[in-house]
């Protein structure tokens, strides 16, 4: 059938059974940076370890915890996770590894 369409010099439209009809339904997902969490029940959780890990594990992690260390965190020590992911345009996850990784030092 692939063969026939390359090498078809007419432009008839192909038989009913070949033409199907596109159908596609998208579903919308909500962002992460509008989910309102409450930190102390979210370390209790069985994820929260992996959740630090895999934010860790991103090789710009390093990066971003430093920046922020030594320029967000001195001027505003109280910053919630979700403004330091908004300052930096990086995902809560990161901001809560960013922020755990404050606080356990």
């Amino acid at each position: 059938m692939k063969q026939e369409k390359l090498t078809r010099h007419n432009m008839d439209p192909l038989p009913d059974i070949q033409q199907k009809p596109r159908t596609t339904k998208r579903t919308k997902k909500e962002s992460g940076r509008t989910i309102e969490i409450n930190i102390a029940d979210f370390k209790g959780h069985p994820l929260y370890s992996l959740l630090i890990e895999t934010a860790k594990s991103n090789p710009l992690f390093a990066g971003r915890a430093g920046y922020a260390q030594n320029y967000i965190l001195p001027k505003n020590p109280n910053i919630t996770a979700r403004e330091l992911a908004s300052k930096l345009s990086i995902t809560l996850g990161e901001a809560l590894a960013i922020l755990d990784g404050r606080e356990s030092e």
